[in-house]
């Protein structure tokens, strides 16, 4: 069931762009809404959230992303997800709705841990 958020977060250090969208997304459901805290609004199609993650990989090209935990209860998912490695490395919350087939349909980030000040 959380095959396509491991798909979805190691698809972001992918330098080719075709194998990249299409990891991106085959991650994903007929309907998407992907929020994080470095966009402006709310995606809301395959396309925009493909060319997201494209930014992304051209900013830090090579730069692993990868999913540390996740945990689900009832199509719901929550993924603790690294970007990068080692003294550099930053993380993040994300929280996802996940349809039948188990693909992303709405995923949310946060930056950090969520622990307390």
């Amino acid at each position: 069931m959380t095959e396509a958020i491991n798909a979805f977060f190691t698809a972001w250090a992918i330098e080719d762009d075709t194998a990249r969208d299409a990891q991106v997304r085959g991650s994903l459901g007929s309907t998407i809404l992907y929020a994080d805290p470095r966009t402006e609004a709310a995606l809301t199609s395959a396309d925009d959230v493909a060319s997201y993650v494209g930014q992304f990989s051209k900013m830090a090209p090579g730069m692993p992303v990868s999913v540390a935990a996740i945990s689900t209860t009832l199509g719901f998912a929550r993924a603790t997800v690294q970007f990068g490695a080692g003294d550099h490395s930053q993380w993040g919350q994300y929280t996802a709705d996940l349809d039948d087939a188990g693909k992303i349909t709405r995923l949310i980030g946060f930056v950090g841990m969520g622990a307390p000040d």
